[in-house]
């Protein structure tokens, strides 16, 4: 049974049963017949292959939406449907024909085959990784946990992923970058970096619902980036301060809850819901039938500071929450010159070229692996060894295929090394 979230902390001791390395025989067996399935339906059509229903694709969101005037200012000079690139050349800050990502975008999936989808859906993780989220978020039932990850592998087509993080803020809705509606910064105590969400600053109406499911989707995806071995999860400060029912926004909710447990389950290390109000408990007993009971035994509640400092250090909580973390958010917004790499279609020919090297290099591997005793220590590290190369290869590959975001052009995230430290120093 894992350990309980507050013993990790009271401990200091992350809890690593289930992950990747460190795995019980029986695990590990079942990370085996995973990848079987996975290679044995390589080249099956992604659409035939048979996902869990639980899991199902919500097309619910999907409809038009009755817009308000988009002349309507929302935020500090950002109207409503305004994208973060319209409002760059509006300012003047970006010429009329400049574009911020270039459009040479095209999906890394060679045909519509399951296998070419699920390695679209790996990017820059480690695949045992992910595949090890889904048997853990399904108890190691092995039928349930395929079928979920054939689910998440449809949806990531059905909502264009791939598109969202080539494009990136660009196309992010202006006013929710500005506002910061949620930011990564910090790391709690066991290490998993922190994002913080404050509640007040986001109302329903201020954007389109389909804006709002876009950047929940690029945030998650860039959260992925900002995870190091051996840290696979996150901790989610829900920031109630000054939070009323303007600005509850149930649609939202509702698809968050859905995307974070069926589409990127195990991902969530703490949610901390802070500075409450006190008719919140009411409507905590609303949300928590949603929440699958793994992910509500992860939510801890802070009235205060104190609350806080149970899970997280004085230096990484923000001084405008009782820390000593000097850091403010403030969005800085993306240049025409960062993304330059991704026109580059001859660099990018040949580090997919090389990642496909690398991928079919685990497969090979994996495959004399999955029927090896697991005795067979030369051979398991000879295939360790390959998902390195392969996530080295898929790292050299971003540049080319990811926009730029916000956490590189703070310097936040420099040559994929995550150091906070300089946002932290004092002003």
């Amino acid at each position: 049974m894992p350990i309980k979230i507050t013993t990790q902390f009271e401990t200091g001791e992350l809890d690593l049963s289930g992950c990747c390395e460190n795995l019980k025989c029986e695990e590990k067996t079942a990370l085996k017949e995973f990848w079987r399935f996975m290679l044995n339906n390589k080249s099956t059509p992604w659409k035939e292959v048979e996902s869990d229903p639980v899991a199902a694709i919500d097309t619910s969101s999907d409809k038009k939406e009755n817009n308000p005037d988009e002349s309507i200012e929302v935020y500090e000079g950002c109207t409503y449907g305004q994208t973060v690139e319209d409002k760059l050349k509006k300012d003047g800050k970006v010429g009329k024909q400049d574009k911020i990502v270039p459009t040479e975008y095209e999906t890394l999936r060679l045909d519509d085959s399951f296998g070419e989808a699920f390695w679209s859906v790996i990017r820059e993780d480690n695949p045992d990784v992910l595949f090890l989220r889904f048997l853990r978020a399904r108890k190691w039932d092995l039928e349930r946990a395929k079928k979920m990850g054939a689910a998440a592998v449809k949806w990531r087509i059905h909502d264009n992923v791939e598109e969202i993080i080539w494009y990136g803020e660009s196309k992010n809705e202006a006013s929710l970058m500005a506002k910061g509606v949620s930011f990564v910064h910090g790391a709690d105590r066991l290490g998993h970096p922190i994002i913080w969400s404050p509640s007040s600053s986001h109302h329903q109406r201020d954007q389109p619902f389909g804006s709002m499911k876009r950047y929940l989707i690029w945030m998650m995806e860039t959260s992925r980036q900002l995870l190091r071995k051996p840290i696979e999860k996150v901790c989610l400060i829900m920031d109630l301060t000054g939070h009323s029912n303007s600005n509850m926004d149930w649609p939202f909710v509702k698809m968050f809850v859905k995307i974070l447990e069926s589409y990127y389950p195990e991902c969530l290390a703490l949610c901390i819901v802070y500075n409450g109000p006190w008719w919140f408990s009411g409507v905590y007993k609303m949300i928590a039938p949603l929440l699958d009971p793994v992910v509500a035994a992860k939510i801890q509640f802070a009235k205060n500071v104190d609350g806080l400092k149970q899970f997280i250090d004085e230096d990484q909580i923000l001084t405008s929450r009782g820390g000593k973390n000097v850091y403010e958010f403030k969005y800085v917004p993306p240049t025409v010159d960062e993304n330059a790499a991704m026109a580059d279609l001859v660099g990018r020919k040949k580090a997919v070229a090389k990642w496909r090297e690398a991928k079919n290099e685990v497969e090979r591997l994996t495959e004399k692996w999955i029927v090896a005793n697991n005795d067979d220590s030369e051979l398991e590290q000879q295939r360790l060894d390959s998902i390195k190369e392969y996530v080295k290869a898929s790292v050299d590959l971003d540049k080319y295929t990811r926009a730029r975001h916000m956490y590189h052009r703070i310097g936040a995230l420099k040559n994929e090394v995550l150091d906070w430290s300089e946002l932290q120093k004092a002003k």
